[in-house]
């Protein structure tokens, strides 16, 4: 260890306590792969870069005292909620200090503000649990329960649809925020919303002015460090039911019209209460969960999660198995379990898990020695009726490159009010040489019909939240809100020690 490591390795362990900090080879290297996600490319794989320290902190105090002292080193820092990223926000491209918060796991409720307000190592399980059992919920589970809420609510997660909690033309978690404490890249603590004011409660996300909080909302941890925030708090609906259906392949279109039309359709009854609609592509291959073969291949299984009071979802489960019909779908069995959960005050705390089957899934990893080529993807989305055209591009770059259908592990289809986001998925083996070179080209090629498709419609829509290689082609396209991004980097951060080479920071400075 070289002098000035030994020097930044003990100042460190006298911040957080020696069991708190570690230079374990073994450890390192697993935080330099922090996606969960299956889906990582091999330039993913190649581009990090192991950091020298690992850091647990425990406090808002201990990590202003580290980024003081990154700052006086010259260190990177590049903050993670509790491990559990699955979009490569938090993969060290240039090494220092990986800080993981999942110590702080506090919960704060206010009852009659209706609000919550969290810590950055509080897990989805871990706040279902809590709030379970007094009736309430954070809206929509994105994501499996081992990944950290603020992961998602921070970083332009995807959030409910368009339902009666959904903010109009959005579909992000961060423009629910009402409030946060943020570090500064130079150590200060940020009180963000109406909470600014001393002796006033997170309630509002604007104190005076600008809404300041937001520049911190889908920033990848690269102009400060997000220690709370504050989320609206809602009751568990009365029920909930997941209504399923089946398209062809060949009607891909039909499949797509019917996924719009169940957000963005003007129906008499007003919208649908929808918690989440996405879809599955059933290839030949296996299916990601259970590595087991899909009993229906060359299939689209179509899921839509409607909730709310009794009558209600029921109104709502028969407009949706309308539009299935009508655009050539059928509705059917789902091999997912089907969940109907009625909830009531003070039942025993199993009984009270609302979601359980999402509330205890976790995240499966590829098949040893192998990885997921994802072709396709969602940092842009595009119009509906542009689906069809993607498709069958997506699918001839995948043929033109030795990789048929039935190689397929499966496809995915999304919906937004901001579009929609197609993918098909691949293993492949990253120790071949050839294989990885196959997957960098089909990456690069459909990248290139994404953005082209995307661009013929305006301006392009950065959808979601891109990894570091995406966000090198896309941050430049964007002109001068781009320029004016790096230009707000460069003030807050002036060392360049938050998260260098993640979103607007591709370049040094």
């Amino acid at each position: 260890m070289s002098a000035k490591k030994s020097v930044l390795y003990n100042k460190l362990k006298r911040i957080v306590g020696s069991e708190n900090v570690t230079d374990n080879e073994t450890i390192l290297e697993t935080y330099t792969a922090t996606g969960t996600h299956a889906g990582r490319t091999t330039e993913e794989r190649e581009e990090s870069k192991k950091p020298s320290f690992v850091v647990n902190t425990g406090s808002t105090e201990e990590i202003q005292a580290i980024v003081r002292l990154a700052n006086e080193y010259k260190v990177p820092i590049v903050p993670i909620g509790a491990f559990t990223g699955v979009y490569r926000d938090a993969v060290p491209l240039e090494g220092g200090i990986m800080m993981d918060m999942k110590r702080m796991k506090g919960i704060k409720l206010d009852e009659e503000l209706m609000t919550i307000t969290i810590d950055p190592g509080v897990t989805w399980a871990q706040a279902y649990r809590q709030l379970a059992v007094k009736g309430y919920w954070i809206s929509n589970q994105a994501l499996p329960a081992a990944i950290s809420i603020m992961g998602t609510t921070t970083q332009a997660g995807p959030h409910l649809p368009d339902d009666k909690h959904a903010v109009p033309n959005s579909s992000y978690y961060s423009t629910l925020t009402m409030g946060l404490e943020v570090v500064l890249p130079t150590g200060e603590l940020l009180v963000t919303g109406s909470a600014a004011l001393p002796g006033t409660k997170p309630q509002r996300p604007r104190a005076y002015g600008p809404d300041v909080g937001a520049l911190f909302l889908g920033a990848q941890g690269t102009l400060g460090i997000v220690v709370k925030q504050t989320l609206p708090l809602w009751r568990i609906p009365e029920v909930r039911h997941t209504v399923t259906g089946t398209f062809k392949d060949e009607n891909i279109k039909g499949l797509s019209k019917a996924m719009h039309n169940v957000i963005s359709g003007n129906y008499a009854g007003g919208p649908i209460w929808v918690e989440k609609v996405w879809s599955v592509y059933k290839s030949h291959g296996q299916g990601q969960v259970f590595r087991q073969p899909w009993k229906r291949p060359g299939e689209w299984e179509l899921y839509v999660q409607v909730y709310g009071l009794k009558d209600r979802v029921e109104f709502d489960k028969e407009f949706v198995e309308k539009i299935i019909t009508e655009e050539g779908g059928t509705v059917g069995e789902s091999e997912w379990p089907d969940i109907e959960i009625t909830f009531s005050p003070g039942p025993p705390y199993e009984e009270a898990i609302f979601w359980r089957p999402r509330a205890n899934s976790i995240v499966l990893p590829p098949p040893l020695s192998l990885d997921q080529c994802r072709v396709g993807g969602f940092d842009l989305a595009i119009p509906p009726h542009l689906i069809p055209e993607l498709h069958d591009a997506l699918l001839k770059v995948l043929a033109d490159h030795g990789v048929p259908k039935t190689r397929l592990n499966q496809g995915s289809l999304s919906e937004s009010p901001t579009g929609q986001s197609l993918s098909f998925t691949y293993y492949y083996d990253y120790h071949d040489a050839d294989e990885v070179e196959r997957a960098k080209a089909i990456n690069e090629e459909a990248s290139a019909i994404i953005t082209k498709l995307a661009t013929s419609m305006g301006a392009p829509f950065v959808y979601y939240r891109p990894t570091p290689i995406n966000a090198r082609k896309l941050m430049p396209m964007l002109g001068e809100y781009y320029e004016m991004l790096k230009k707000l980097k460069r003030m807050l951060d002036p060392n360049r020690i938050m998260n260098p080479g993640h979103l607007m920071d591709i370049e040094p400075y």
